[in-house]
């Protein structure tokens, strides 16, 4: 008997359950039609924040192929130093990110890296993923812009083999429409910041 009675319950349920989500989806729908009418005029709305933008396009105009100058600069002598390598960047996913493929020759070594970077249009920040095959380790990064993307600020958290961690702190700045340069800093026991590399992008013609 109860079985009999418990029966017609569970299947109203798995019944009503769609119809459920159905208007739950209709009544988000009108409520973000209604503040789409209602917003202010340059408001973006959770559509609008899953599309490219402006800062998304920007980034897009590095996509080509480079040549890398790496330098140490808190070495002596970084100038006669320096390494060289290539880079590619590419846009993905519908112009919403950029992914650099690079390699570079370090102290007579082969090494191989691979950097993602977007902007976050909820957050309103940069993201950047960066790995290298120096480390199993990826290094994430995020950071603000100024003056529409020309110079970003990026910060994260690095850690040597011992297990220390490392703040390390990125400046994309970009010279032209053919340069643009990433610099390295990171803040040492004295409490001060310095830059330990600078790194030169420049496109090939």
């Amino acid at each position: 008997m109860s079985h009999a009675s418990n029966a017609p319950r569970w299947s109203r349920s798995v019944f009503l359950l769609p119809l459920l989500i159905l208007v739950a989806t209709a009544t988000f729908a009108q409520d973000g039609s209604a503040q789409k009418s209602g917003a202010a005029p340059g408001a973006q709305t959770a559509a609008d924040a899953t599309k490219p933008g402006p800062e998304q396009s920007f980034l897009a105009k590095r996509a080509g192929e480079y040549t890398r100058t790496v330098k140490f600069v808190a070495q002596p002598n970084a100038d006669a130093n320096a390494s060289t390598g290539t880079a590619k960047i590419s846009v993905t996913l519908d112009g919403r990110f950029i992914v650099e493929e690079n390699t570079d020759t370090v102290s007579g070594r082969p090494v191989s890296g691979m950097r993602i970077y977007g902007f976050n249009n909820i957050t309103k920040q940069y993201e950047a993923v960066w790995m290298y095959t120096m480390s199993t380790a990826m290094l994430f990064l995020t950071g603000t812009g100024a003056d529409g993307g020309k110079t970003i600020d990026l910060t994260g958290v690095s850690q040597n083999h011992r297990g220390d961690k490392i703040p390390i702190h990125a400046t994309i700045r970009q010279a032209d429409d053919d340069q643009f340069v990433v610099t390295l800093m990171s803040t040492g026991a004295d409490g001060k910041e310095a830059a330990f590399q600078e790194t030169t992008y420049t496109r090939k013609k």
